[in-house]
């Protein structure tokens, strides 16, 4: 999660520190590889500018992937605590996803075991003797009935998507405990009630029954995760196996993931505290900590506005810097410095072979060399875009070690590739031009 170790009493977006430091420590956190592959398949045949929105799911490619945005928020825009928000929150999305498919997925092993069970009961010579007593007909009953209560209250959930991982409101609204069931079956409505009883905490006690009959004499009932939870412990699990120790996600994990979240980007203390109005801190603090929500939904609202700040902020100059050029503020520096020397050196040349009247004439066509070179320099620096480097497929980037990367993103390739044709036709047009004046003038020896 969010790093911790920054100083608490620098202002608010004043702290640079960031969470990552590799690229593939980035891309693990925000979103597989098989999602990545959809989504840049879905995006072939797109011919625009790539969204925000695309960059920060992994829908693009380098110069304008999000781990160069990344880096460009860090060491350029110096505000990664937006930008850090974020990517938590979609890992506290990806959290409670997985939680609630481990419910899902098993409550289905559950069934499969169940009905693998029945089957083999019912089989032809695997009855009970008649001579033999069984241990208790009535646990034997009762046995039956409890799987028959479950399979018909798991058809039930199925049917009513209460366990749909890809609906992220749904999804919220069952992490609340607030989704509903609507059934008429006494043997469901027993079971309902039989786990909310089993799955109730003291805090719970005084709560109101939220059971109600409707109009058409079908009972409406909640159903909670710690329900979930209690069904599937009752028909897999042994007791003295929690749920928690089976389960890679737990509902503790995801109350930690939304605590966590809180502490560094809400409190006044918070080591990466964001600027966001003080209405919208108010109502998460109060959500996570008073009403003990960790629902995704509860970042909603601070995700929305921390996108459009970055959109609006930080969005437009990534796109200047790492679509429209393949050269890097620096690199632009150092360019101008050598366009200045490499242009020294070209007059210099070009009024010494003419103030010499240097002969054979056709020797002044040197000049070319050192006014290509000060042209090259100046203009790639000017326009951002280098048109060599381009034609080699590279661009200039601080996302990477050696300083260069790859142009993979369709778009952007296509704008470069006119951008430096036009670059380097003016580069030559400039240095025929000053080149023929410094060949052809008549030379005069001083």
């Amino acid at each position: 999660m969010a790093s911790s170790n920054a100083n608490p009493q620098a202002p608010p977006g004043a702290n640079t520190s960031s969470n990552f430091a590799r690229a593939d420590d980035l891309e693990q956190r925000v979103v597989s590889k098989t999602e990545v592959d959809t989504l840049q398949s879905e995006k072939q045949s797109v011919n625009r500018w790539p969204t925000l929105f695309e960059i920060l799911n992994r829908k693009t490619e380098s110069p304008v992937d999000l781990w160069s945005f990344y880096v460009y928020m860090r060491d350029e825009q110096r505000n990664i605590d937006y930008l850090d928000f974020w990517i938590d929150t979609v890992q506290h999305m990806g959290l409670c996803k997985a939680y609630v498919k481990g419910l899902k997925q098993s409550l289905a092993v559950n069934e499969r075991i169940r009905n693998a069970d029945q089957t083999f009961s019912s089989a032809p010579g695997q009855s009970t003797p008649l001579r033999q007593t069984p241990p208790s007909n009535r646990q034997s009953n009762t046995s039956s009935r409890d799987s028959k209560s479950s399979s018909l209250l798991l058809e039930l959930l199925v049917r009513n998507n209460l366990l749909e991982e890809s609906d992220s409101r749904r999804m919220s609204a069952f992490l609340r405990g607030e989704s509903s069931v609507r059934s008429s079956d006494p043997l469901v409505n027993a079971k309902i009630d039989e786990l909310k009883r089993k799955s109730q905490t003291p805090s719970d006690d005084n709560s109101k029954d939220t059971s109600k009959e409707s109009t058409s004499s079908k009972r409406v009932s909640t159903i909670s995760p710690q329900m979930i939870e209690t069904m599937i412990q009752q028909d897999l699990l042994p007791p003295e196996k929690p749920f928690k120790d089976s389960h890679l996600a737990t509902r503790e994990k995801l109350s930690e993931s939304a605590q966590n979240i809180v502490r560094t980007y809400f409190l006044d203390s918070s080591p990466k505290r964001i600027v966001i109005p003080p209405e919208m801190v108010e109502k998460v603090i109060q959500a996570v900590h008073r009403d003990g929500r960790d629902d995704p939904e509860i970042f909603d609202e601070p995700r929305e506005f921390v996108f459009k700040a970055m959109e609006h902020e930080a969005y437009p100059n990534f796109l200047r810097y790492h679509a429209l050029s393949n050269v890097t503020s620096k690199s632009a520096a150092y360019r101008m410095l050598g366009s200045f020397l490499s242009g020294l050196g070209a007059f210099w040349t070009g009024y010494t072979l003419i103030f010499l009247d240097y002969q054979p004439k056709r020797v002044r066509w040197v000049v070319a060399v050192p006014f290509f070179f000060a042209f090259y320099l100046v203009l790639s620096s000017y326009y951002r875009v280098d048109p060599l480097l381009y034609f080699a497929g590279y661009s200039e980037s601080y996302a990477s070690k050696n300083g260069l990367v790859l142009i993979k993103e369709p778009f952007v390739k296509k704008l470069l590739r006119r951008r430096s044709s036009f670059v380097l036709l003016l580069i030559l047009l400039m240095t025929a031009v000053l080149s023929i004046v410094f060949a052809l003038v008549p030379g005069r020896r001083l």
